[in-house]
């Protein structure tokens, strides 16, 4: 064989292998790419209305990663007009394969001004997307709330998202209470479906979230959140020492958005009372309009097969203590808001996901729903909170107002035309539940409709 003969004999099969791997990377669902940049998510690290953070992922041949910015323009011929920032950069072998993970943080940027930006290495780069400043102002904005994705993401948990974008599409973030997969450790099945089911909205709406209790590897150990957390995301390290990214606030505009890992409560104590020497100090702090609060377990579990009782005493007598008006939470699987005690804050618990439990009935409850795909709008002036609650078709189920006069008090109001309560058990439930759980539903269910005649 001549030295002509031989090379193109190896080009070909070089091609052909290239091409194998090309289709079987394309097909195979462990893996969204090779080399281009994915599972990109805008957030913020410090001040929305200064900076923005990113995070991507790449095949671990991807050793370096840049982000390339600069003000949007109208002309596509901005070359010469782009900055470029080195990304921080992790390797880690998981389920699917040994990947780097990738991160930024650009900051010195404008006050509401839309930033156009990439990822990227040499000829493999995300497409361009954008992003908005915060303006640092009390204008009026909206931002959306999501309960548990957690199962079926990509199936189903995706029409809640994009329908939500669709309905808000000028929203400036996005957040998640946790439970945004099943299992925090594994990207088959979780991470992997998490982020295409967001695609280009994770690219431009800043995504914040709390953690929930499945993402960890185990509720028990003592090393909390799987890597995967800090991995994914780039969240504010503002919290109590240890507890960065997972227990933070981020000031938007004129008001304070608080995550707390609660999922910490039964595990360690000593981190819990950090947490709320930390949270206390947050509150008082805080001379803008609105604190806002997040945590994935609910003040009280709500699922059918849970005990009663609330959950996070001293939590809940703080919130009290410096009337924290809305705390939005998940973990129950079902739909709930009321005040505990008669009095603020507005506890919501929701779902955005498929999985489903049937609901108890605590006197609290002002408004309770299962069997729903939901997801939160909710509209911020100086002086009102507007919360909206919809179904994936997008009809209104639930919606209240709280009210801040020129004293600072405020007042609730519930919407006065809601329609009637979606009480319907889950999927399964007479197997899924003890008998006497299913038994009692239906007069448990009736009790509950009677009292608020």
């Amino acid at each position: 064989m001549t030295y002509k003969a031989l090379l193109l004999v190896l080009g070909v099969a070089g091609y052909l292998a290239l091409s194998a791997r090309g289709r079987f990377e394309e097909e195979d669902p462990s893996s969204l790419s090779f080399r281009y940049p994915h599972h990109i998510s805008i957030s913020w690290e410090t001040a929305p209305v200064s900076s923005q953070s990113i995070s991507w992922r790449t095949h671990d041949t991807v050793r370096v990663s840049f982000v390339e910015y600069l003000e949007t323009t109208a002309t596509p011929f901005f070359k010469d007009q782009v900055k470029r920032l080195s990304a921080k950069t992790e390797r880690h072998t998981a389920d699917d394969g040994t990947w780097n993970h990738h991160s930024a943080n650009i900051q010195g940027l404008k006050p509401n001004t839309t930033y156009s930006y990439r990822v990227g290495n040499h000829m493999y780069w995300s497409e361009w997307a954008e992003f908005t400043t915060a303006s640092g102002t009390r204008e009026p904005f909206s931002f959306i709330y999501f309960g548990d994705v957690q199962r079926d993401i990509y199936s189903l948990g995706s029409r809640t998202i994009r329908k939500a974008i669709m309905d808000k599409p000028d929203a400036k973030f996005l957040l998640f209470g946790g439970d945004l997969v099943h299992r925090g450790a594994e990207n088959l099945g979780n991470w992997n479906e998490f982020f295409p089911t967001g695609g280009w909205v994770y690219q431009s709406y800043p995504l914040l979230a709390t953690p929930g209790n499945h993402e960890y590897a185990n509720a028990a150990s003592p090393d909390y959140l799987t890597k995967h957390w800090r991995l994914n995301f780039t969240f504010p390290q503002n919290g109590p020492a240890g507890q960065e990214e997972e227990t933070y606030f981020v000031d938007y505009n004129n008001i304070r958005l608080i995550s707390l890992n609660l999922i910490r409560y039964p595990i360690d104590k000593p981190g819990t009372q950090k947490m709320l020497v930390w949270l206390e100090e947050r509150l008082k702090e805080f001379k803008g309009d609105w604190v806002i609060i997040t945590h994935h377990y609910s003040m009280e579990q709500l699922a059918r097969n849970r005990e009663a009782g609330v959950r996070f005493p001293e939590f809940k007598a703080l919130y009290e203590r410096y009337q924290v008006p809305l705390v939005l939470t998940g973990h129950e699987h079902v739909y709930a808001r009321g005040r505990m005690n008669g009095t603020l804050p507005i506890y919501v618990v929701t779902v955005s996901g498929p999985y489903q439990n049937a609901i108890r009935f605590p006197d609290w409850i002002e408004r309770a729903g299962s069997s729903l795909q939901l997801y939160q709008l909710i509209d911020i002036t100086p002086t009102r909170i507007q919360y909206t609650s919809k179904t994936v078709r997008g009809d209104v189920y639930d919606a209240f107002s709280i009210e801040k006069d020129k004293k600072g008090r405020l007042k609730f109001t519930a919407s006065p035309s809601l329609g009637p309560e979606s009480l319907l058990p889950p999927d399964k439930f007479e197997t899924r539940y003890k008998k006497e759980l299913v038994d009692s539903y239906a007069k448990d269910r009736d009790n509950y409709l009677n009292r608020k005649k």
